[in-house]
């Protein structure tokens, strides 16, 4: 039987995705997908609400041509689209220093000589700029020399931390990623959080977290950046709320542990009303978020000033909630930190962990592995960490306490993390 080339294979895998998701489109008055951006509606591409299998259908069209454009593309053209990327990031950053998408009208065209004139930056910088911006699908040239928004760039102005976002990435992230090298060189096999591309890039002794505390230019931008990833599909706190059984616990009360403003507890609570919960920090943080509360889950959240490098206080609790907190830490520091709350955890209690459990290779899509290696590159570069594989994790909580053992592992569709639900062994 003769196999079918990839090039088909991929190729029909996305026309099949497509019928789907057309189909659903046209079932529940959701625009198609379109390049047609004279309707700046606000909507997304895909409702985040759609069912199951419509997501499962974009993420087939994700896969497939991203695959299809892998396997077209000639080795010898491999180095020039890689250069196309970090440029499309450059563009982005100088269109938002320069605020040029609050410029660009909602509706209709500016021209670049108006829009320049209107932003107070050279014609030739704005046209050349805007124009590679373009091909990254961010505004229009509907006609030629008119500029005009289009869903992307419309974003921008309706949520302008996005730009912050965005500076974050061209200005404090990016600027890392090729000093690792220079790291390798210096330090080796380190696991110091003060000795790494991170430090070189910012010339700095501080660990990443205080360097934070101590740049409010930095701490703005960062902060920009976590609001949209804790928005964004892979991150999204409703897979904490949807992605564990919490209804079963009954009248339970959860520790957050490093839960910063509360925003996760926040989010439990406003669904599940039988919960109680204790948030921890550091002093700083807790002193800024109890008021962010809302008045409704306001008499079943509380707020504790705690180091997790220190023993664990609340010793009854019924769940111990650690989100994207171990992957910030080295082997040594995340294991004290579990430990601490196992030392706590009384029969019965679990600690449910939801971080990213890094695949094996080529165990789920290439484009989705991408971005998790793009995470797990990122803790290196910044904190001497990484994030861990199932084998790790399972290594990290037997080494954290030997009667320790996770029990369930859930991964929510569409997240970038696993819920590992962890407990005592007999």
């Amino acid at each position: 039987m003769t196999k079918t080339p990839a090039l088909e294979v991929f190729a029909d895998q996305i026309s099949a995705a497509a019928k789907v998701i057309t189909a659903f489109c046209a079932s529940t008055g959701h625009p198609h997908p379109s390049f047609d951006d004279t309707q700046l509606n606000g909507l997304d591409t895909l409702p985040s609400s759609a069912p199951a299998e419509i997501q499962e259908a974009r993420q087939v069209i994700l896969e497939s041509a991203y695959r299809l454009q892998q396997l077209i593309i000639e080795p010898s053209q491999y180095l020039a689209r890689l250069a196309v990327y970090p440029q499309h990031l450059a563009a982005i950053q100088w269109l938002c220093h320069f605020k040029i998408p609050s410029l660009v009208p909602h509706e209709g065209t500016i021209s670049y000589p108006d829009l320049a004139a209107a932003a107070h930056v050279p014609l030739h910088q704005l046209k050349s700029i805007t124009r590679m911006a373009i091909t990254g699908n961010f505004l229009g040239e509907p006609a030629l020399n008119q500029v005009a928004h289009n869903k992307t760039s419309a974003r921008f102005v309706s949520n302008p931390s996005l730009c912050d976002w965005a500076l974050f990435l061209a200005e404090d992230s990016a600027p890392i990623a090729p000093k690792l090298v220079e790291a390798t060189q210096k330090w080796g096999e380190t696991t110091k959080k003060t000795e790494t591309a991170f430090n070189l890039t910012l010339n700095t002794d501080l660990p990443f977290f205080d360097y934070l505390s101590s740049s409010p230019e930095f701490t703005q931008r960062f902060s920009a950046y976590m609001k949209n990833v804790a928005k964004g599909e892979a991150t999204n706190i409703k897979h904490l709320v949807q992605g564990y059984d919490w209804a079963s616990l009954d009248n339970a009360t959860v520790v957050d542990v490093g839960g910063s403003s509360g925003h996760a507890s926040i989010a439990l609570a406003e669904t599940y009303p039988q919960l109680r919960f204790i948030v921890q920090d550091l002093p700083m943080v807790i002193e800024t978020s109890q008021s962010q509360v809302p008045d409704a889950v306001r008499s079943r959240i509380t707020f504790q000033s705690h180091d997790f490098f220190t023993p664990q206080p609340v010793r009854d609790a019924d769940v111990y909630l650690l989100r994207m907190i171990l992957h910030d830490w080295p082997r040594e520091e995340a294991q004290k930190i579990l430990s601490h709350v196992a030392a706590a955890l009384r029969p019965g209690a679990r600690i449910i962990v939801m971080d990213t459990v890094l695949p094996n290779p080529g165990s789920v899509p290439v484009s989705e592995e991408a971005l998790l290696r793009v995470r797990d590159m990122t803790m290196m570069q910044t904190f001497n960490s990484h994030e861990r594989g199932m084998d790790e994790w399972e290594e990290l909580v037997h080494a954290a306490d030997s009667k320790l053992n996770i029990t369930r592992s859930i991964q929510p569709v569409g997240s970038a993390m696993t819920v590992l639900e962890v407990g005592l062994g007999q």
